[in-house]
């Protein structure tokens, strides 16, 4: 009771606070509001530290660029987070609906240029907690250029799963997902010097026997082989992924026991 108490505190102290402030982009990006609007809709924002956004501010390698999203238990549980990276062709990399507690999740995105990336978590109550880092990409065309890696082939297949649990020292279970696809962006050229066809994972879902565990909805802003982990509280039994991709083609991978 005094946890969720004081979390609800927290929660308007930093609103209240926002707002004297006008509640204003820390990037001052002037592509945000629209963006915002786009993505996030008409709900209200907050940038606060309820959201850490941990990702390089220097980058060489475009096509692959980690990141790594931590939030607070403060605004537990979290109805939804969303990756958007405001250059890109694509702007957005991923949605996902939690449907247990998360305190991280990590992946790797595409950049095609410098760029502000934003992770947002949308509590229950309807506020958007965004956090920003304003990237400087050396090498542009992380979505338009070649990639200088092929993924699939005859030794990992379009669609093949792999997945490894751990147990974690703060007691967290970390799992961690990786899917084989080429992710085509639809913006790059194949050594024909023709633009290769938009191709890519566009649906994941995470269950074990204990019901759901977060829902994924994905774009080829993500790596090629894109991968996930997620960090959570409890530890799972028996994951099953499933996903799909814009061809129709439908993946499934299941990891019966957890990792050692």
């Amino acid at each position: 009771m005094i946890r969720h108490l004081l979390a609800a505190i927290a929660v308007l102290a930093i609103s209240a606070g926002n707002a004297q402030a006008g509640n204003r982009d820390p990037l001052s990006s002037l592509a945000w509001e629209d963006l915002r609007a786009e993505y996030l809709g008409d709900a209200p924002v907050v940038y606060d530290y309820m959201v850490r956004l941990i990702m390089p501010k220097t980058v060489d390698d475009a096509f692959s660029v980690p990141l790594v999203i931590k939030i607070s238990d403060l605004i537990d549980p979290v109805v939804e987070v969303v990756v958007i990276a405001e250059n890109n062709p694509i702007q957005a990399a991923v949605r996902i609906f939690p449907h247990r507690p998360m305190r991280a999740v990590g992946m790797n995105i595409r950049l095609e240029q410098s760029t502000p990336v934003r992770a947002a978590a949308l509590d229950s109550n309807g506020v958007w907690h965004v956090a920003s880092v304003r990237v400087k990409v050396n090498n542009p065309g992380g979505c338009s250029a070649p990639a200088a890696v092929v993924a699939g082939g005859d030794a990992h297949p379009v669609g093949e799963i792999a997945m490894k649990r751990f147990k974690r020292a703060d007691r967290q279970s970390r799992l961690k997902i990786g899917i084989t696809h080429p992710m085509d962006t639809g913006f790059a050229p194949d050594a024909d010097g023709e633009i290769v066809p938009a191709y890519y994972v566009d649906a994941m879902t995470i269950a074990d026997e204990a019901g759901p565990i977060a829902e994924l909805v994905t774009w080829a802003a993500l790596a090629s082989n894109p991968s996930f982990f997620f960090d959570l509280p409890d530890s799972q039994q028996s994951v099953r992924v499933t996903a799909s991709d814009t061809k129709g083609l439908a993946f499934e991978g299941l990891d019966p026991a957890p990792s050692m």
